[in-house]
């Protein structure tokens, strides 16, 4: 009888290793074929910058190694001892919870907004699903953080009321030892939050403008085989060049712009040159631009000297514009990959200090963000284990509280970094230093046994704030 159990715990052990191995192999494949047939030169990027193709061959073997990774993950859980499991099952239910609730409510507040602006534009159910799909990486990696700072409070709150915390110390074990397992998969779950902002997070934003072009132009306009209708200004000021531009492509790519002015001034500000055309193609091989079906205006010293000539095709050779450079004049570093970020900061050193400075802190945030991860897990831990049990009730106070200070904190320290007041690197990192020294002190409070009593401080709080509005109403009175 006991052999038979035991075959057939061996048996099912075996089935869950094949089927997870298979899945993660179907899902890698699909992966591997899409990062084959996108069109990874997007905005002109760059496979000759040696930093820039080693950030792109960092983000592949990173996002390969997590889809494979489950069949691993699956080895270590079976092999972990009933302790372990018992841990790692008490918090991974509540995360679940957690990051499917935040994301359903998410869903539903969206549906509600923009659910019938989809409809009229000609979405059917694949034209909504490809919506939200390109959108769910940013969403993920937004609600992750709150997500385990809910699920770490709420388990191990539950743990601590039942007495199990205690137990587990009086076998023996530290704290470090029973929180071990919540700490790694926070560790996993930054990597695959870190995936995600490498790319696609930053980028979901022009995704979702992509696909919304889709339902009322047509796939064609979704593969950038169109224009947006984006009217762009750009200054040239070494050259004295600027540009008016009455439509950008989606993806530069191409090099082609339409709709084209170019007014050429001289140093004392005088325009000596204007060229109208339909169309201007930028050649990445000659480095030349090519005008089309347009005209040029020479201008002399007087209305008398005025040349217009007429053109099919002009070429310009050894001009310093590139579609990139007219592109990057107007971007938002929030969103923007890591890859384009790089791209950007040595594309474009003329820039002043303050220009980039945005860029440089967007930078290091792409990383400082996930890694929060195990920054919030740390601080959360300690917090969650409890002797009260009234605690229990207030772990979803405790989780908005703390998520509020981060999120000010995030906000304070990112906007000090792009104003240069404090430099890029402490703007993206400040806020998970703090998270992480004061979860180092306050997992060394409870190893000397101070017990952490968050909610008397929060009454507290609540009881001075009261004091303080009721003596203004009483001198009132």
């Amino acid at each position: 009888m006991n052999q038979r159990i035991f075959k057939t715990k061996v048996l099912s052990v075996k089935t869950k290793y094949i089927a997870t191995t298979l899945i993660s192999l179907v899902i890698f494949f699909i992966w591997f074929e899409f990062e084959r047939n996108i069109n990874l030169s997007k905005a002109e990027l760059s496979t000759k910058i040696g930093s820039i193709s080693s950030h792109s061959l960092f983000r592949k073997i990173l996002t390969g190694i997590l889809i494979l990774s489950p069949p691993f993950l699956l080895f270590i859980y079976s092999r972990s001892k009933l302790l372990t499991k018992y841990v790692i099952q008490e918090f991974c239910l509540p995360f679940i919870f957690c990051l499917t609730g935040f994301i359903a409510i998410w869903l539903i507040i969206d549906l509600s907004d923009n659910g019938a602006d989809l409809a009229s534009a000609g979405a059917n159910i694949i034209g909504y699903f490809k919506y939200y799909l390109v959108q769910s990486p940013q969403i993920i990696v937004t609600i992750i953080p709150i997500s385990i700072l809910l699920s770490i409070l709420y388990s191990l709150g539950r743990l601590s009321r039942c007495n199990e915390i205690m137990s587990m110390q009086g076998a023996g074990k530290s704290y470090f030892k029973i929180l071990s397992p919540i700490l790694f998969i926070s560790a996993y779950i930054s990597l695959i939050s870190l995936s995600l902002n490498y790319q696609w997070a930053p980028e979901a934003e022009a995704q979702k403008e992509t696909v919304l072009s889709s339902f009322i132009r047509g796939e064609e306009y979704a593969k950038n085989k169109e224009y947006k209708i984006n009217s762009k200004l750009y200054k040239n000021k070494l050259d004295s060049r600027t540009w008016f531009i009455g439509a950008m492509p989606s993806n530069l790519h191409s090099g082609k712009l339409r709709n084209v002015e170019i007014f050429q001034t001289e140093t004392t500000g005088q325009i000596a040159e204007v060229y109208y055309a339909e169309t201007a193609h930028w050649s990445k091989q000659a480095k030349s631009w090519s005008l089309r079906n347009g005209m040029r205006i020479s201008f002399g010293n007087s209305s008398e000297k005025i040349k217009q000539e007429p053109f099919n095709d002009l070429k310009l050779n050894n001009w310093r514009e590139t579609p990139w450079k007219i592109y990057t004049d107007s971007l938002i570093p929030d969103q923007l990959g890591i890859i384009n970020l790089i791209y950007h900061l040595k594309r474009n050193p003329e820039k002043t200090q303050k220009t980039m400075a945005p860029f440089k802190t967007h930078l290091h945030y792409r990383w400082a963000l996930p890694l929060s991860c195990i920054a919030i897990a740390l601080i959360a831990c300690p917090i969650g284990i409890t002797n009260s049990r009234s605690n229990l009730k207030g772990s979803g106070t405790i989780a908005l509280i703390i998520y509020f200070i981060v999120i000010m904190l995030n906000n304070l320290f990112l906007a000090l970094g792009q104003g240069m007041r404090i430099s890029p690197f402490l703007g993206a990192w400040s806020t998970n230093i703090i998270l992480i020294i004061s979860g180092i002190l306050l997992f060394r409070f409870k190893e000397k046994q101070i017990e952490i009593q968050v909610l008397s401080i929060i009454k507290l709080l609540q009881s001075s704030i009261k004091k303080l509005i009721k003596k203004p109403l009483e001198q009132t009175r």
